[in-house]
């Protein structure tokens, strides 16, 4: 039999729930941040405001929440605390004697609990409960379930709510479009052609949706639970291997006596000082990891906390806001790493045994591979981008340590170069020089796309692979069909609905004719790379040393002009390329060294952008152009990552 739940023990497990985790202190108008978790709104919230008011940062996973005009006193409450401090106000009239009035017919003592009424019953009025019509499927429950069931009580069913802006009117309708429970008089005038319909018949429904779209939640949460015991486990493998090299180093140098007793303990600090850095950088990934652990946790308790406490119209109001949530979990989770990236990697190496004198400072040394750094490390060379058939190139890479010095340790670095199509593979020959040098040549045999790999102790460098086009030799060249002269360093061509030729020329525009005759020159511009043309033939130019965009109409008239230097809207760092796409009437220009992509509209109007510095997915390094394929998918070329990427049209 289960041991018995005093009143108190059961109002000691409420408090640890309706205590705010900043104050340490009962929740006082508790808000719900967007990531699910909740604090008092004074002075818990307030002191984390910003400056200027427009933000705060959750302390327990730090996620920025933009904050409306209202402030804190705008963010929503949360009613899963609210019934919680419910179930305490009515769980508060009972006491460890039983001795609680009946709250029905107020002369006999409560024996039981109704939980849907949310009153104290005799046993008397239990049984009319159980025969009366109305009440007969109400769940009874007695004083000591009520005590042990607590924290996992369901508050009692409140009336349907009526509608705040209608306020004789129930809230018995759901309207998809705006997410929101409304009244009918809202379907008339507010809501009007938006997709609704009765809660009771979409509660289901959207009750399942929101348990499908938990299920990355649970699986993303596993995952992290996981890797957090990798982390304990790496964190032992580096104690484990502390502790032999320790042992080794004292077992080398005990064997030259008194003269190296100086080095071995310059060693065993040194040893110290690279294992606390490397706990210190693993205990910092482990904290992204368990910051990470903390916002699936709080969402995922969330929103079963609401799906098991909420009335029907807390959950829908709440399912817009954990969908949302859940989505920006798990982009964050596929874009960032959740596995140990500090390595246990230390080795002892003994170099060689010269005379005592002279080598009692060089004769051990602690390495680990870790020395050497991914991120400083350079690869340059022409034959980086392409190469032709039949020759040698060459690409040169410095090895450099994460302080950004040449690195004197030999390296395991290996080279192949990879035919795409028919997956052929070249190894490349590597010559190592000093200094961390290393030259890498290479001679394809056979024409086509191929891919450069380059790793360093098997972990690949910065940017590889590289993209290499492999072109025929000159001897191959075919005559073209057709030779265009007359232009001026030519930069950018596009043909219009009449089958002419619209040619950028640096610093003006030209129109030819199929056959290379030039119909019309206009513009004055300064460096002038990419054209563009909308539906109507207008002429839209970008010049890069004016950092800006301008708009010609299809007779070469000027119309407008947009852009100065800058990295705000509408302010661009050297563009060299746009593109016009049909199917939203809009103009996308690579932002080069603002590492971005803008939108415009063809009114030349700001309409979004999308991208952000860095080599990660989704992260650009000086853009140069784009174009987009008939699925309407945008491929970017993103020059500094030596790649392409293919973006949707909304970025």
């Amino acid at each position: 039999m289960a041991e018995r739940v005093t009143t108190k023990e059961a109002l000691k497990k409420l408090d640890a729930q309706l205590e705010c985790s900043l104050c340490l202190d009962t929740f006082k108008q508790p808000k719900l941040l967007p990531c699910f978790h909740v604090f008092c709104k004074s002075p818990c919230l307030e002191k984390l405001v910003t400056m200027d008011g427009r933000s705060l940062t959750c302390p327990t996973c730090r996620h920025i929440v933009p904050l409306s005009e209202r402030g804190v006193a705008g963010l929503q409450s949360d009613f899963h605390i609210d019934h919680l401090f419910e179930i305490q106000d009515a769980f508060n009239k009972a006491d460890d004697n039983n001795d609680t009035n009946c709250g029905s017919c107020e002369d006999g003592k409560a024996t039981g609990y109704c939980n849907d009424c949310g009153d104290f019953l005799c046993d008397r009025c239990q049984t009319a409960h159980k025969f009366v019509k109305y009440t007969r499927q109400h769940k009874l429950i007695s004083l000591d379930e009520l005590k042990a069931q607590v924290t996992s009580l369901v508050p009692p069913k409140k009336a349907v709510p009526h509608c705040p802006k209608h306020s004789r009117n129930d809230l018995k309708i759901y309207c998809d479009t705006c997410s929101t429970v409304i009244c009918m008089d809202c379907t008339i005038r507010l809501h009007k052609d938006h997709n609704y319909d009765l809660v009771a018949d979409v509660l289901t429904k959207h009750k399942e949706e929101l348990v499908s779209s938990l299920k990355p939640v649970k699986e993303k949460l596993d995952s992290v639970q996981r890797a957090l015991k990798d982390f304990d486990t790496r964190a032992k493998e580096i104690h484990d291997q502390k502790a032999t090299i320790e042992a080794n180093i004292h077992k080398e140098i005990d064997k030259q006596h008194r003269l190296l007793d100086q080095r071995r303990a310059e060693l065993v600090g040194e040893l110290e000082m690279l294992t606390q850095q490397k706990l210190k950088d693993l205990a910092a990934q482990r904290d992204q990891v368990e910051i990470t652990q903390v916002k699936l946790t709080s969402c995922l308790e969330y929103a079963e906390g609401g799906l098991k406490t909420g009335t029907d119209g807390d959950v829908l109001e709440m399912k817009s806001s954990v969908v949302k949530r859940v989505e920006q979990i798990t982009t964050e989770l596929e874009s960032n790493t959740i596995q140990p990236e500090t390595k246990a990697d230390m080795e002892l190496i003994t170099k060689g045994k010269e005379p005592l004198q002279q080598a009692c400072r060089d004769f051990l040394e602690i390495y680990h591979s870790g020395s050497f750094s991914l991120e400083n490390s350079h690869t340059t060379g022409d034959g980086l981008k392409c190469a032709t058939n039949g020759e040698t190139k060459t690409v040169s890479f410095q090895a450099k340590t994460k302080s950004n010095r040449n690195i004197k340790r030999k390296l395991d670095l290996k080279a192949e170069l990879v035919r795409l199509e028919s997956k052929d593979t070249l190894k490349c020959e590597v010559i190592e020089q000093q200094h961390g040098q290393h030259k890498i040549n290479y001679r394809p045999m056979k024409q086509g796309k191929h891919e450069l790999h380059i790793t360093v102790n098997g972990d690949a460098v910065r940017g590889s692979l590289f993209p290499i086009a492999v072109v025929p030799s000159p001897q191959s060249f075919v005559k073209p069909s057709q030779v265009v002269r007359g232009v001026n360093t030519p930069r950018g061509t596009v043909s219009n609905s009449k089958g002419q030729l619209v040619v950028v020329e640096g610093a003006t525009v030209s129109v030819l004719t199929p056959e290379g005759e030039k119909i019309q020159t206009f513009g004055q511009l300064n460096n002038a790379f990419g054209v563009t043309l909308d539906k109507d033939d207008n002429i839209y130019v970008v010049e890069c040393s004016n950092h800006c965009v301008n708009k010609f109409s299809s007779d070469g008239e000027f119309v407008a002009a947009v852009g100065s230097e800058g990295s705000g809207n509408l302010l661009f760092q050297d563009p060299y390329g746009i593109f016009y796409n049909k199917r939203d009437n809009n103009l996308y220009v690579p932002d080069c060294n603002n590492h971005r992509i803008q939108v415009l509209s063809t009114e030349l109007k700001f309409v979004r952008c999308f991208g952000i510095p860095g080599n990660g997915n989704g992260q650009l390094q000086q853009p140069l152009h784009a174009t987009f394929d008939s699925a309407n998918n945008l491929y970017v070329i993103d020059d500094g990552n030596h790649r392409v990427q293919v973006f949707t049209a909304e970025g």
